[in-house]
């Protein structure tokens, strides 16, 4: 027992001294105890290694299992005996100088000659020893380890500088940080966040320096990292990982630039991602107390917001608020003040598939979604879920990034605006669908249109208002169904005649030659507007009393054959 304890003691030691020395890592270790080869208890083999034979061959490089370096370094009593071997993992072979200060340090040099006592074989068994280094190697060492540490000391010095300097031009501490190591190792670096999204690049060309990782990729990084503990090669480079509880804030990598990864690089990288891992836990610290102390983030997105800040906050939540998104915004009859719309509608997207940021603001909700919503299936599944299709759904343009949400957010709302003043008024409706609409009801043009509709309109108007007939909603199907009798006849429910008729009298009425096509285009503009304005009454576009009071209610107007997923 007693020398299992003294052979673990030796074996600790030289697993200190080779670790202190920064250009390796033990992965694994090995205690010879009674002639056998046993598993050390620190580092732990997780399955024997058959490419290891310490009592034939003292020292050798073992084959590798993924890129990089691997070494069988043997270790030795005060004796003389072998003790035990470590397994040794670097990204790049070390050079001559490194080798020699790894068995000087480690001290897996046999002190002097073995003792005659041990016999023959014995010395067969071992092999020939190295001898140990001479005054001069052990100057030269020191020398190398010195100027070593200086190198380390300056890039540690300069990395800190980056917390508390001014950023000047640059955009974040991620950007001087990338900027500050990129100058440090003369290559190419970029930090991403937990989905890969390039956050900050330095000494790169303008784009996206090589392709975004997959979900699968970067779990495959992850437990590389954790493995071993160092950055991973990858094809882009040598990727470092900001881990917290094991979920990926973000990540640094050090681009590919023709020449070999030094001892330098590796450390400047490491010790950069710790910087980074400082900056990045601190942001998600802050995130997540804004969110316990109730902040809305989905209100403050569509209010606008600043990128980083959403970024981080939305990545407290595990939601990539990078890439196109819409706003989407629902409302149910009756008005309903609790969460049920929210709810719905949050459980209508996961069942879709669809990532998104769910809220409600009045009896409104609201949701940022990742991508392209799907119309009909989003409000059928929501009105499932609520048991009822007395809805309405507005989504929004495309926003390429954050700065667009709020206007994603406009036009949802003005796309829910036209549905719910619709006699259609239950169902989706898009922005980007709405045509001439989207013109029609922009703000502020009531006026113009009203004028521009008692202009092509008023005679009709006035005729409906005194004798109770139906021309101008005749006109707009007619114009609508391009002037095909059947089509028209069929969405009025009147007969042939009855539209022949109803058509004599509005050439008769407004003396409009609807054969022209200017005339046609002007009547046909002027139809869209009336069914956005009160109709029937034509002295409201005069100052009615709905327009003196400034309501911004819309009355329910035919748009047409109703369209569950648009006009």
């Amino acid at each position: 027992m007693s020398d299992r304890l003294a052979a673990d003691e030796i074996l600790g030691k030289a697993i200190h001294s080779v670790s202190a020395l920064g250009f390796c890592h033990v992965a694994a270790s090995y205690l010879v105890v009674d002639g056998h080869l046993l598993p050390g208890p620190n580092p732990a083999p997780t399955a024997q290694d058959h490419d290891i034979r310490p009592l034939e061959h003292p020292d050798a490089e073992l084959p590798p299992t993924s890129p990089g370096w691997r070494y069988a370094l043997s270790t030795f009593g005060d004796s003389g005996e072998l003790n035990g071997c470590l397994v040794l993992h670097a990204h790049t072979v070390p050079s001559p100088a490194q080798m020699i200060e790894l068995h000087a340090m480690a001290g897996t040099s046999a002190p002097g000659a073995v003792e005659e006592a041990r016999g023959a074989n014995q010395q067969e068994r071992l092999g020939p020893l190295p001898n140990p280094p001479g005054v001069d190697d052990r100057l030269r060492i020191l020398s190398a380890a010195v100027l070593r540490l200086e190198n380390r000391t300056s890039i540690q010095n300069a990395l800190n500088g980056t917390l508390t300097a001014p950023l000047g031009q640059m955009s974040s501490r991620e950007s001087l940080l990338a900027e500050v190591l990129s100058v440090l190792t003369g290559r190419p670096v970029c930090t991403e966040d937990g989905f890969g999204n390039i956050r900050a690049a330095a000494g790169t060309k303008s784009g996206r320096p090589y392709p975004r990782p997959s979900a699968a990729d970067r779990s495959r990084t992850a437990q590389l990292w954790l493995a071993f503990g160092l950055p991973v090669q990858e094809p882009q480079g040598l990727v470092a990982l900001v881990l917290l509880d094991r979920d990926v804030l973000g990540a640094m990598c050090l681009l590919e630039n023709g020449r070999p990864y030094t001892a330098e690089d590796v450390f400047a990288l490491e010790y950069g991602t710790r910087l980074l891992q400082v900056e990045l836990a601190h942001r998600r610290s802050i995130a997540q107390l804004e969110l316990k102390l109730g902040r809305d983030l989905v209100y403050e997105l569509v209010s606008g917001m600043d990128e980083e800040a959403a970024a981080a906050r939305a990545g407290a939540l595990g939601y990539d608020i990078a890439g196109p998104h819409h706003v989407v915004v629902a409302q149910w009859q009756p008005p309903r003040t609790d969460d049920s719309i929210v709810i719905a509608l949050r459980r209508a997207l996961r069942e879709l598939q669809t990532p998104a940021l769910v809220s409600r603001r009045s009896d409104v909700a609201l949701a940022v979604v990742s991508g392209d919503p799907r119309n009909t299936e989003l409000f059928n599944v929501a009105a499932r879920t609520l048991r009822s299709a007395t809805g309405a759904m507005g989504i929004g343009g495309p926003s390429r990034d954050v700065s667009q949400l709020p206007r994603s957010y406009a036009e949802a709302m003005r796309a829910l605006h036209i549905r719910v003043h619709s006699i259609d008024q239950y169902g989706l409706t898009r922005y980007d669908q709405l045509g001439i609409y989207r013109i029609l009801d922009m703000p502020g043009s009531e006026i113009d249109l009203s004028g521009y509709v008692a202009e092509w309109l008023g005679a009709l108007q006035y005729n409906d208002a005194r004798r109770g007939s139906d021309l101008v909603r005749t006109l707009a199907q007619y114009l609508d169904h391009g002037g095909n009798y059947d089509d028209t006849a069929d969405s009025l429910a009147i007969h042939r005649s009855t539209l022949r008729y109803r058509l004599k009298s509005i050439r008769q009425i407004t003396g409009f030659d609807l054969a022209d096509p200017e005339t046609r285009l002007n009547l046909h503009v002027a139809t869209r507007a009336w069914r956005l304005r009160p109709h029937g009454r034509p002295e409201a576009s005069h100052g009615s009393d709905q327009t003196r009071h400034g309501s911004t209610q819309l009355p329910r107007i035919d748009l047409g054959d109703p369209k569950p997923d648009g006009f």
